[in-house]
């Protein structure tokens, strides 16, 4: 019965594909964005239909026969294309055809459903952007049902917890946090106040990095340093919505104006506080900001001074390291389950992979193939 509903929602998806196109991307700007629905039905998908290659002889693996999924939610994210773009361009250079799907909204289930669709349509690799282990039943269904070759990235999870998992990769949120901590503790030294930090959600990688960051902040107090500063527990400014997520954290400045330091662990975060800051009379370097991810207008706040540090996750290498050793397992070789990456930390002045300016091709691949 499950094979014949997945069935049917291939077909369902194939028809609503034929009928409409993907949308674009709603840029992170200082522009009220248009509100998004809690919840929605919609699948979006982005296809790269690659030229047929030439009948290969014996048993030589042709990927150019193979289509590859990516599935996720948030799909016309900023933060989530920068991962599409690295899911993209590992298919191209194997030599895959591809298709990305999912939903605009935080819906877990129509991204699932999304996925398993693909499945039953033939495809037999899945990098599935599993935030939390509401996405274990569908990997199970993926691996047993449809001999689907499933990564994920971003989330650590124990091999244990969910056994038919065949890649997993990520930075570890919890060591990340405590990076941020120290960072906090340099540049606030003989400042007093609160520290704000901010969420998406409740997902297990954002809990985990607020308590890694509690642990190191405890820690670093008695050793003499943050005296006179105040951790505030935690609050959700969600990552649907632009402009609500700025009037959460602009509420927050009003409940504690003795707030000095932010840190939020959402994507659109370096933008939702730099806009509560400016809503709030503040001006650039008031606040000591720090946020997620080297997205355009991200990295636009910190070159203009109101964020002061971005956590540099490695949202292009994790997708296109998943798709490789996707395409490793479908030739028939073995790789790692577990891989760490790193989470640099970004700011002005910063050399290598901390200086801003080493994710700007990156940015200029995202907006030319998914537009601004």
């Amino acid at each position: 019965m499950k094979k014949l509903i997945a069935l049917l929602l291939a077909v369902v998806m194939v028809l609503g594909l034929a009928a409409c196109a993907t949308k674009a991307e709603t840029p992170a700007t200082d522009t009220p964005a248009p509100d998004t629905p809690a919840a929605s039905t919609e699948t979006n998908t982005e296809t790269k239909e690659e030229a047929p290659a030439e009948e290969t002889t014996g048993d030589a693996y042709d990927p150019s026969k193979t289509t590859l999924t990516m599935a996720t939610i948030l799909i016309n994210h900023p933060v989530l294309r920068i991962v599409e773009l690295g899911f993209a361009e590992a298919c191209e250079d194997l030599g895959y055809q591809y298709q990305i799907v999912g939903t605009e909204t935080q819906d877990n289930n129509d991204m699932c459903a999304a996925a398993e669709a693909a499945a039953a349509a033939g495809s037999t690799g899945c990098l599935l952007w599993a935030g939390d282990s509401t996405c274990f039943p569908t990997i199970k269904t993926l691996k047993n049902d449809y001999d689907c070759v499933v990564g994920v990235p971003h989330v650590q999870y124990a091999q244990a917890d969910i056994p038919e998992l065949d890649i997993n990769m990520a930075c570890i949120s919890t060591t990340y946090a405590q990076a941020v901590c120290d960072f906090m503790a340099e540049k606030l030294e003989g400042k007093t106040g609160s520290i704000q930090i901010t969420q998406a959600s409740y997902v297990e990688n954002e809990v985990a990095a607020a308590d890694a960051f509690k642990a190191r902040f405890e820690e670093l107090q008695s050793q003499g340093k943050f005296e006179g500063v105040t951790l505030l527990e935690p609050a959700i400014e969600g990552a649907s919505d632009i402009t609500e997520s700025t009037n959460v954290n602009v509420s927050l400045l009003q409940a504690h104006p003795d707030i000095i330091a932010t840190f939020g662990l959402t994507g659109n975060s370096p933008v939702t506080w730099t806009n509560a800051a400016k809503k709030c009379g503040y001006s650039a370097g008031d606040l000591l900001i720090v946020g997620m991810d080297y997205t355009a207008d991200n990295l636009k706040n910190v070159e203009e001074g109101w964020v002061a540090c971005l956590v540099g996750q490695p949202l292009y290498e994790e997708a296109y390291q998943v798709v490789v050793n996707i395409d490793k397992v479908l030739r028939g070789e073995s790789v790692e389950y577990w891989t760490e990456l790193e989470a640099p930390l970004i700011y002005a002045g910063g050399e290598g992979v901390h200086d801003p300016a080493t994710y700007t091709g990156i940015l200029d691949r995202v907006s030319a193939k998914f537009g601004d």
